[in-house]
């Protein structure tokens, strides 16, 4: 699902997801939040069926909220796919915003967002990882976890370079993220 959806109003937290049984969607529970308050639960089968989101709560004042913010999820602009109308197949199919679909979409880019930030820890972790003539490169055989005097062993690795070096372990946590991302994540995220 490849949507440019950006809001601030509508988020999750408390994402699980049973990816071994994920076979359609997603396979997910989740707290649906609005405007920062708890307002219901979300889940998915992962077998193709729709998001179901109810009460977190019974009454009618957060029954109103929910109201609310499914009036402000279809206020955000339609999704335009890659697929064509089955109406119209010279145009693209555009799939309008509701918040179980909303709720479908924060799963799938919190999930996605969590595989590639382990798979980053994993790989600054386990290696001496740097960039050079903007290509993303590794010291083979070295972990970083086990060199004991790291500035004297970058020291020594730029050193044997022709060309300067940018050395993820030296940067801040987010810096270094966005400079991996930059070089391992090209069009598919997950």
């Amino acid at each position: 699902m490849e949507t440019h959806l950006t809001q601030q109003r509508i988020t999750l937290k408390n994402l699980k997801v049973a990816e071994f049984a994920s076979e359609e969607t997603l396979c997910f529970t989740a707290t649906v939040l609005f405007d920062g308050q708890a307002i219901a639960y979300a889940k998915n089968d992962g077998q193709g069926g729709q998001t179901i989101v109810w009460p977190c709560v019974l009454g009618e004042p957060i029954r109103e909220q929910i109201r609310q913010a499914a009036a402000y999820a279809e206020t955000l602009p339609p999704e335009v796919t890659d697929y064509p109308d089955p109406d119209d197949s010279t145009r693209r199919l555009t799939i309008d915003i509701t918040l179980d679909y909303l709720v479908d979409h924060l799963a799938e880019t919190m999930h996605a967002e969590r595989k590639i930030r382990s798979a980053f820890q994993r790989d600054i972790g386990n290696k001496v990882l740097f960039v050079k003539d903007g290509r993303l490169l590794f010291v083979k055989g070295a972990k970083l976890k086990a060199i004991a005097d790291k500035a004297a062993y970058f020291a020594s690795l730029r050193a044997r370079q022709d060309k300067p070096v940018v050395i993820l372990a030296e940067l801040p946590a987010d810096e270094a993220f966005a400079l991996w991302q930059q070089h391992v994540v090209k069009d598919d995220p997950s």
